[in-house]
């Protein structure tokens, strides 16, 4: 198979692609432009929340014609427990009636999580933050209308 530079294909290109020939920065802008358009994401509209809490109240339900987009938790990097320190975490301990032995996390404080998860109505779940007891967490969401 023959190896083929850069310049040997712009010679052999069509008409149409033999004008960015000249403007290398032009075509890099069209090509980092479209890529931006394709992999962004659509925001729903609805209500944005802000919710606080802890191990005791970690338990929610979507209600009934709504869908709720979950876009961040977060809490505390680190907690001091005597004299030890260690990184907080929030896991999906229940969906429903499913209950997670090891749950999925969703909050790491080393490591980027994805998101939005998307809960559909009347679904009830629960996260667990796994640090001390009066860590307090916080949970962005948009609920939006069915």
């Amino acid at each position: 198979m023959k190896a083929y530079f850069i310049t040997t294909i712009v010679k052999k290109a069509p008409v149409s692609l033999l004008r960015f020939k000249k403007k290398p920065l032009t075509l890099l802008l069209i090509l980092y432009l479209s890529s931006l358009s394709i992999s962004a994401q659509i925001v729903p509209k609805g209500k944005v929340n802000l919710i606080e809490f802890n191990s005791n109240n970690s338990v929610f339900k979507v209600p009934e014609g709504k869908t709720w987009y979950i876009y961040n938790v977060y809490c505390e990097r680190k907690s001091v427990q005597e004299t030890e320190e260690s990184a907080n975490a929030i896991v999906l301990k229940r969906i429903n009636d499913l209950v997670f032995n090891k749950g999925p996390l969703v909050y790491l404080s080393e490591t980027a999580i994805n998101f939005p998860i998307i809960f559909p109505e009347k679904t009830t779940f629960e996260l667990e933050i796994l640090s001390s007891s009066m860590t307090q967490a916080t949970m962005t969401y948009i609920e939006t209308d069915n």
